[in-house]
């Protein structure tokens, strides 16, 4: 009888070792392929991402949507998340912020972009920008005093982080980048499957 036990624990301990075997390998060859896809008929990089290697789930952050509601990227669960920091007063930043809203619209429910403004002045300086570009798809937010960037080890910007609808990070992006370049939206489409 005791023999049995054993034998029971033995196998469901390599079964359990399969599984995560396995699994690795399933995400090892998930990220393998992010990184083969992120590639032009040339070579050169499309996105040139950062790809995880593994289920990374974030801290949890937070952020200020327009009306001044606090959000949290928890309350996206369920759908592909792009979150993407940017300011009013980074260059690079300005000059794809219309790419980014071109490629929210392409998307569509896909994926959701949640642009995190680093802008002291707030929304309403958030939106003048907004209008003043012709921005129409993309929501406003303020992460203000870079709490969600910190949490999420954002060192510079633009950058942007990917997470799949458990809310596990996929992928980053770190730079700008021409976000509606077919290319591009090819490999979100991707991203995000």
């Amino acid at each position: 009888m005791k023999k049995i036990g054993i034998l029971v624990r033995l196998t469901a301990a390599v079964a359990v070792l399969g599984a995560v075997l396995y699994g690795g390998a399933l995400l090892a060859a998930d990220g393998e392929t992010l990184r083969s896809l992120d590639k032009r008929v040339d070579g050169s990089p499309i996105l040139n991402l950062v790809v995880t290697d593994g289920p990374m789930e974030p801290p949890p952050i937070a952020f200020i949507d327009e009306a001044g509601e606090e959000k949290s990227l928890a309350d996206y669960r369920g759908t592909p998340v792009a979150v993407h920091f940017w300011a009013t007063w980074c260059f690079p930043c300005r000059a794809e912020m219309p790419t980014m809203d071109a490629l929210q619209r392409e998307l569509g429910d896909d994926l959701v972009i949640l642009p995190l403004s680093l802008d002291r002045g707030g929304a309403e300086l958030v939106r003048r920008y907004y209008n003043d570009h012709d921005l129409t798809t993309l929501p406003i937010f303020i992460d203000e005093k870079m709490k969600a960037g910190r949490a999420l080890r954002v060192h510079g910007i633009p950058a942007t982080v990917f997470f799949d609808g458990e809310g596990a990070e996929v992928a980053r992006v770190l730079g700008d980048r021409h976000w509606d370049d077919p290319d591009v939206i090819e490999l979100v489409r991707h991203i995000v499957e």
